[in-house]
């Protein structure tokens, strides 16, 4: 099998970083449609939402989330991300980086690769009521990731956002035309 080198114009990354609730989703269709290339959104949540997950949950065992299967769910998303853009796709990421240590392996697995980094920031009691209306969420959840887990504390960001007002059109035009002009890191 002959393996074409992947165009010039693929394998670039984009990765929106923010808490739970904070608005990532609605903001990462946004900027995938106002791109003038075709990028993949993938998510965390996709895969769970896809049915990834056996809907068996032991506090032990090869069943263990918290000790087994969360660990390695996510070191296979993050390969996924390579293996994307690898492929020549150009990636568009919505993830909650919770661990330094994500940061450390999503760099390193992306290296060679032009990757945006972009922080999704929002007020935490938005979030908090955020969470409330969607109820798909644990209570506290988002505001864990920012208090807790400090996600946006790993590494540097090439553009932060606030969606604390919402995310708009505006907003991911920002988003967009910050990438196309490839700004330094903030």
């Amino acid at each position: 099998m002959n393996i074409d080198p992947p165009p010039p114009t693929a394998g670039f990354v984009i990765v929106l970083n923010g808490a739970s609730s904070s608005g990532k989703s609605s903001l990462a269709r946004r900027v995938q449609a106002l791109l003038d290339l075709p990028f993949l959104l993938i998510s965390g949540d996709q895969l769970i939402e896809a049915g990834l997950l056996p809907a068996r949950r032991d506090p032990q065992g090869p069943f263990d989330w918290l000790g087994q299967m969360r660990p390695r769910f996510f070191d296979g998303f993050h390969r996924c991300i390579s293996a994307l853009a690898a492929a020549g796709n150009n990636v568009l990421v919505e993830h909650v980086v919770e661990q330094r240590a994500w940061r450390v392996q999503l760099d390193q697995l992306l290296a060679g690769y032009d990757v945006f980094w972009v922080g999704v920031d929002c007020d935490l009691a938005e979030i908090d009521r955020r969470e409330m209306a969607r109820g798909d969420r644990f209570p506290g959840e988002g505001r864990s990731h920012v208090e807790h887990d400090h996600i946006h504390d790993h590494g540097p960001y090439h553009l932060r956002i606030d969606t604390t007002a919402g995310v708009t059109d505006t907003s991911a035009h920002t988003v967009v035309e910050a990438w196309r002009k490839r700004s330094t890191r903030a």
